[in-house]
């Protein structure tokens, strides 16, 4: 890391500031930069999930600004807390003047303001520069994520010293639990992306490489190339924030970026960036985000176990375990419920998946077995084809399919074989997988068998955690055993129906895995691969 360095002149003291990057190609004789930067560059982006689109990206306007969603334009000073600005102040400031509908007085206001002191105070002291000089997106979105961050009213931007969590305070953290996110996820380094996210009130926070020229801009021009880095030097990591775009602008549209120099630099803080230099060279890698706000620490309401005139379908697995002799075969023992005080019926059409997804990237899923509850068939009868059967059964209340289809004994059992997949991967059961009987509760509907966290699989074989996989390539005996009682309580709610834990905090949602697969049924993807697996596993 670097030092920060200051040049004193007779009134005036000119800030000197590097990047938190260490950049062993500078020498001592390095100008003094005239802002400070602060982004490390060493986000590990494997372990983000990918954003779920939850909408389309076609259709949007040729401009679109939320400029007047964001706080007055910030400055970061003395320091290296550009990401803790682009994250806290900018980014998770703006989300919640969304939920609450702020005005630009209100916005305005510190109680209002998130504290980039308090975040970047509160990132772990090893995740950050002995000088104050740097950190990473992953680490300051973690904070927010798990402990939240305090107002600017409470942690007020002064005094800083030497930025070590030694030196935040009690009631930071206690203002700070109100005022989290729910998760942050990586978006596609694309124009039409950065786009689509702004065009639905989401601001879009990213790294830049800078030059010189970005250094000392002080127009409204379009910044469309870098020049020389002689004075930043080649490591220049830098966090910002996309507020607003026009296609109209510059020669090939550009995207407006909010800085944290104060209203002094750039275009009274701002600047426009063209779309083509934006996404091939200004960020270098696909380090750009977005996060969605929760609003505080509250819990979720209660589940009303009273709610009648309903359906509600709910998910169980007692077990799943290796087939012996086999190294990707396994057998799930599971069941499906009714605790609601209506019958589902079959002529609902309502199916039962079982699938795999990617920790990481839910579109990358596939099948291990299906269930189509319909009429296509003779009443009161189950027609099985390999890993995908047919039922046309009506599940009354209180009934669960166990006790009901012949001729299993209060429980379903299905053998399958899991694809040839490497990574981490979550298993999950969806009862309803396609949102055809409105519920009262469709969090019961989900009930995952990895566990709760995602299980690592090598070309299709699960391996044990904290086992050297190239010496020991096959460990398939990895077994799930819920030894959960399936009461209506614990089919109300219990710890397999969400995959977000003090492990993974940041895991897929469940509306986020509801809406993968809306954008694959609408895209095809969904039926093709169904087709092709009903194809591969006929009996």
């Amino acid at each position: 890391m670097k030092k920060i360095q200051f040049a004193l002149a007779a009134l005036l003291i000119v800030s000197a500031f590097s990047s938190c990057k260490k950049d062993d190609n500078k020498n001592n004789n390095t100008p003094a930069l005239p802002h400070s930067l602060g982004y490390n560059g060493t986000d590990d982006l494997s372990t983000i999930p990918t954003a779920i689109s939850f909408t389309g990206a076609g259709n949007l306007p040729a401009n679109y600004s939320i400029v007047d969603k964001f706080p007055p334009i910030g400055d970061q000073g003395q320091y290296g807390t550009c990401v803790a600005w682009s994250t806290a102040y900018n980014a998770k400031t703006t989300l919640e003047g969304e939920d609450y509908g702020w005005t630009q007085t209100e916005l305005s206001n510190p109680a209002n303001q998130l504290s980039a002191r308090d975040l970047f105070t509160n990132i772990p002291d090893n995740a950050k520069g002995p000088n104050c000089d740097g950190t990473n997106f992953t680490d300051a979105l973690n904070v927010i994520l798990q402990r939240g961050v305090a107002t600017l009213n409470t942690a007020p931007y002064t005094g800083l010293g030497d930025c070590s969590n030694a030196s935040a305070q009690a009631a930071w953290t206690a203002d700070a639990a109100n005022h989290k996110i729910k998760d942050f996820r990586k978006i596609d380094k694309t124009v039409e992306s950065i786009k689509s996210n702004i065009a639905q009130n989401i601001p879009v926070m990213f790294a830049a490489k800078l030059a010189d020229n970005f250094m000392s801009w002080n127009s409204d021009a379009v910044l469309s190339s870098n020049t020389t880095y002689d004075q930043v030097g080649i490591h220049a990591g830098h966090a910002l924030c996309v507020a607003g775009y026009d296609d109209s602008r510059g020669a090939n549209g550009a995207f407006r970026v909010v800085n944290s120099w104060s209203p002094n630099w750039g275009d009274a803080g701002y600047i426009w960036i063209d779309y083509n230099f934006f996404v091939n060279e200004f960020v270098p890698e696909s380090d750009v985000f977005i996060a969605t706000n929760s609003k505080g620490n509250n819990p979720p309401p209660p589940v009303d176990p009273t709610v009648t005139g309903n359906v509600d379908i709910a998910a169980w697995a007692f077990s799943d375990d290796p087939i012996f002799g086999t190294a990707t075969g396994r057998e799930i023992v599971y069941n499906i419920y009714n605790i609601g005080d209506q019958p589902a019926l079959s002529s609902h059409e309502w199916s039962v998946y079982y699938i795999y997804y990617n920790a990481y990237n839910a579109n990358d899923y596939g099948f291990l077995f299906q269930d189509d509850v319909n009429n296509s068939i003779q009443s009161n009868t189950i027609n099985c084809n390999g890993n995908s059967c047919v039922v046309n059964y009506d599940l009354p209340s209180g009934e669960n399919f166990g006790d009901l289809l012949p001729p299993y004994n209060g429980y379903l059992t299905q053998d399958y074989t899991v694809p040839n997949i490497t990574g981490q991967y979550y298993l999950l059961i969806i009862a309803d997988a396609l949102n055809t009987i409105k519920e009262p509760d469709e969090q019961n509907n989900y009930f995952y068998t990895t566990s709760q966290d995602p299980v690592t699989f090598i070309n299709g074989v699960v391996q044990r955690s904290g086992v050297n996989h190239t010496t020991a390539p096959y460990l398939g005996n990895v077994k799930f055993k819920n030894n959960i009682t399936p009461t209506r309580e614990n089919l109300k709610r219990n710890q397999y129906q969400t995959a977000v834990n003090s492990n993974f905090p940041n895991a897929y949602r469940m509306d986020e895995i509801q809406q993968m697969i809306k954008n694959n049924r609408k895209s095809g993807d969904w039926n093709t691969k169904l087709n092709a697996f009903m194809a591969a596993h006929k009996g």
